[in-house]
């Protein structure tokens, strides 16, 4: 829906920042609403009923009237209906409050970098932005506060909703010394967050990061430069396919896999899913997810640790998973847990270490 929102308004040139804004939020709350609609309405109707139901304000919302005009709109709109495929959802997960979270808009969440939070909480103050601190190190903003003009991104502060975060407590289950240093692959390294924060967590490492889109690994070289990373290996690997050489560093003492999903965890930030989403699309991530770690668990060292993470809240992607790679590939549950971040304004996620026998 972003990309088409970015598309359109390039199109129509008309519209000022206003106009975006105001088109922007009209179209996300419509999308909020799932399929909740439970009496035909217009497309005009719906987009009313969502811009009178769907809180925006960055100040906490007020669940008790948010449910309060929930009930009283019962004839036309049913919040257990929201979210389809309930027979997918982990037990783990509260039905309710994650079908009401799609009704809140999501916040903006940055982490502090090691040694720079004087300088981040002094320059928001000073361009009077609104935060809230969820941690010594994770801010919450308004969404589409442009932060980059007063913070230095990913040396400063990185982008990184708050449940992302989290994923420093799984990190710091891991034994390290300080020498030799931590082998680390980031085997589905993406935008690269996760590797700049085992990079702060960890005191010596040798980075190995790798994904199968070009274009992704030449945007990692200008953030990792961003965030003082120097000293890494980068890889060009689609890792749904085996390969035949051997990757460079392995066996390694930990691998970040933070694995294609189905975002379901995310939805409230990307809410045309809600209406979208295949369920077959569940079993085929959980598939795709299965043959990833089947091609990256012969470069893990024994007695190492694998991170698996999906921002899904499925059961199959998470759990079910877990279950088949500890069985079939001989390792223990060091730890796993669901990051809910539907109480929070944040992304829910899903992670488990396993550690190879």
């Amino acid at each position: 829906m972003s990309v088409y929102l970015k598309k359109y308004f390039s199109q129509n040139r008309q519209h000022g920042s206003r106009d975006r804004k105001e088109i922007s939020s009209l179209v996300y709350n419509y999308f909020r609403l799932g399929n909740g609609i439970v009496k035909p309405l217009s497309v005009e109707g719906k987009i009313k009923f969502a811009e009178k139901l769907i809180w925006n304000s960055f100040e906490n919302p007020d669940m008790k009237n948010i449910r309060k005009q929930v009930e009283s709109a019962k004839e036309i709109f049913n919040p257990e209906s929201i979210l389809r495929f309930k027979n997918e959802l982990s037990g783990e997960v509260d039905c309710d409050l994650f079908s009401m979270s799609f009704l809140i808009q999501p916040i903006l969440f940055i982490r502090i970098r090691p040694g720079k939070k004087e300088i981040v909480l002094n320059q928001l103050k000073e361009n009077n932005i609104p935060f809230s601190e969820y941690s010594a190190t994770c801010i919450g903003l308004p969404n589409g506060t442009n932060i980059e003009k007063v913070l230095k991104l990913n040396s400063d502060v990185v982008i990184q909703d708050f449940s992302s975060q989290q994923i420093e407590t799984f990190l710091k289950k891991i034994p390290q010394t300080k020498d030799p240093p931590l082998k680390v692959w980031d085997c589905c390294a993406g935008s690269g967050g996760k590797s700049i924060l085992a990079k702060d967590c960890f005191s010596n490492l040798r980075l190995t990061v790798s994904d199968k889109r070009k274009s992704i690994l030449e945007n990692l070289k200008d953030r990792f430069r961003e965030a003082e990373i120097k000293n890494y290996q980068s890889l060009l690997l689609d890792l749904t396919q085996k390969t035949n050489s051997p990757i460079p560093n392995a066996p390694f003492d930990l691998i970040i896999a933070d694995v294609p999903c189905s975002g379901s965890g995310t939805w409230s930030r990307t809410p045309e899913q809600l209406s979208t989403f295949k369920e077959k699309e569940i079993e085929n991530y959980s598939s795709l997810q299965k043959s990833i770690i089947k091609n990256v668990i012969p470069s893990l060292k024994k007695d190492g640790y694998l991170l698996y993470i999906t921002c899904s809240v499925f059961e199959k992607e998470n759990e079910g998973n877990v279950t088949y790679f500890s069985t079939i590939f001989n390792m223990d549950v060091n730890a796993q847990s669901y990051l809910k971040g539907y109480e929070k304004r944040a992304d829910t996620m899903f992670a488990a270490l396993l550690k190879f026998r």
